[in-house]
């Protein structure tokens, strides 16, 4: 187990489902990507126009929710490399800190 506290954040990135694979290429590319999970997710809050008319019936919209464990420290670095290639995907990101981190041995 990680001493507390970790210096890892992890990377939350939400994007539309037909843009999944995309990001998760453009992860595998860049090295410092490291261990990340992605699951399915419904997007919600995003503008009537951004929505086709299947979604703005539903109030969803299909998407896809990746999870980047980085060291802090190459945060910044991982965002430039992943800029070029997230352009105009609707790709969205925040950052959370970990608080602690470790694998069942």
């Amino acid at each position: 187990m990680a001493d507390f506290p970790s210096n890892l954040v992890c990377l939350h990135l939400l994007c539309p489902a037909l843009t999944e694979e995309r990001v998760l290429d453009a992860l595998l590319a860049v090295g410092e990507a490291g261990v990340f999970t992605s699951s399915p997710a419904s997007g919600h809050g995003y503008g009537h126009g951004a929505l086709s008319t299947q979604d703005q019936v539903s109030g969803r919209s299909d998407a896809a929710v990746v999870q980047v464990l980085v060291a802090h420290d190459q945060l910044d670095a991982l965002l430039t490399r992943l800029q070029p290639e997230l352009v105009r995907t609707g790709a969205r990101y925040w950052a959370t800190p970990v608080v602690r981190q470790g694998e069942f041995k």
